[in-house]
């Protein structure tokens, strides 16, 4: 009697060290990665120079221990942790941080069981809904869907914190512009009020009045409902204060950098390299007009998107100019384009492209609509320049030369100039 007595303590401390033991990984579930790559080198330290220790393969999870300079951390099966570059990996976004929140931009967007096409569809979400993201697993999220969870694509949400900002309590004379086409208005503030209309993308509306989360708008004679805050943004609101350049702040973005060195011309030409070029003879001319310029890399540095779009909305940009040079398989293609997100800064798109137009001898590729993170993630004005192919020999000559710029810097102020004078 007395060994059973012994034997069932026994079992009782083991499973109390073993409870010990299992709560603090637990604890660190709440920060994994997700392996990307097909078969990722996990290295000693930190830098390609180390020694590779063992190797990890897609779609398996690793709890995060530490990050370091482009560097993840990762705890291995064996206990030992050793390092895995950060481009190879996707966080994963846990329960622990669920107050995240996104906007659905599509219509009869589905809502699967699983994290793929081949999970059943178990509902569906509309233009302008608000969900909350618990987990980010390869180009899937997982959201609080009637009381449960469920799946689906990651390309028809948009991260909430990306809304253009607040408009002042005095809304009698505010206007709003739809950002999303098929957006719902309602007939009260509330997601299941009765849909009265819809409006397409780029439609501007008179604010009566604002009601919480809830703009109530006049959307046809005598006719009201409400729209959402976090479906649109308000034209004009980058032109206040002072006319002209002085004073303004403008964050300029020399596309790549780093370990991401973006094209490589026909005769070897990086696109990093010239960016950059781009970007500190602009910051030149800029602050010369006594503007306030900040530049999201200053030398050859990896930046990632996110904190490139965090660096307009830190300073509150009066416009983000994220400058590339393109370049595509067929060596003939050349020219310039101009890219915008949302419609209320294709303002701005067509006036620096008719100024770049204007003044280098180069093909107009024309203003174009462009799905890029560094524009649709971002709460401020901004813009994308295509500079010029370097896939084309001639133009990588061209771009290259401090004559050419010489005229595209200055071409780029003058239409910002323009811009904030109007």
């Amino acid at each position: 009697m007395r060994k059973k007595r012994y034997f069932v303590i026994a079992i009782f401390i083991l499973l109390l060290t073993g409870s010990m033991y299992y709560f603090p990984a637990l604890a660190a579930d709440a920060n994994k990665v997700v392996i990307t790559g097909d078969v990722v080198n996990v290295r000693e330290l930190p830098g390609t120079s180390y020694s590779v220790i063992t190797q990890v393969r897609k779609g398996e999870t690793y709890t995060i221990k530490s990050q370091e300079n482009g560097w993840f951390e990762i705890k291995l099966p064996s206990g030992e942790s050793g390092w895995i570059a950060d481009w190879l990996a996707q966080k994963v976004i846990t329960e622990d941080d669920s107050n995240q929140k996104a906007v659905v931009t599509v219509d009869d967007l589905n809502v699967r069981t699983d994290a793929s096409l081949s999970g059943s569809i178990i509902g569906k979400l509309h233009t302008g809904d608000l969900v909350h993201v618990m987990e980010e697993m390869q180009d899937w999220s997982r959201i609080n869907f009637n009381d449960s969870t469920a799946w689906v694509s990651s390309k028809y949400l948009k991260s909430e914190q990306a809304k253009a900002k607040s408009i002042s309590k005095d809304t009698n004379q505010s206007q709003i512009s739809i950002l999303y086409d098929g957006t719902n208005i309602r007939k009260k503030p509330s997601m299941q009020s009765k849909v009265v209309s819809t409006a397409s993308s780029g439609e501007v509306f008179t604010v009566i009045k604002k009601d919480g989360d809830w703009y109530q708008i006049d959307y046809g004679t005598g006719k009201t409902g409400y729209v959402a805050n976090w479906i649109v943004s308000y034209p004009n609101q980058h032109k206040s204060g002072s006319k002209g350049l002085a004073g303004k702040t403008i964050v300029l973005d020399p596309g790549h950098g780093g370990r991401d060195q973006g094209t490589e011309g026909a005769r070897g030409t990086l696109e990093k390299e010239l960016t950059l070029k781009t970007a500190k003879l602009l910051a030149k001319k800029l602050q010369a007009k006594g503007v306030n310029v900040v530049l999201t890399r200053n030398a050859d540095d990896y930046i990632d998107l996110s904190n490139r779009t965090n660096t307009a909305s830190q300073y509150n940009a009066d416009a983000f100019i994220s400058l590339h040079y393109d370049s595509i398989n067929d060596s003939t293609i050349h020219g310039h384009t101009s890219y915008y997100y949302y419609f209320y800064e294709k303002e701005l798109a067509d006036t620096l492209h008719s100024h770049i137009s204007n003044s280098i001898d180069m093909k107009d590729r024309g203003v174009r609509y462009g799905n890029y993170y560094v524009t649709r993630e971002n709460p401020q004005p901004s813009v994308l320049l295509e500079l010029g192919y370097l896939s084309n020999p001639r133009e990588e000559d061209l771009v290259k030369r401090n004559k050419f710029q010489e005229s595209v810097t200055q071409a780029i102020v003058s239409g910002l100039n323009e811009y904030f004078s109007n």
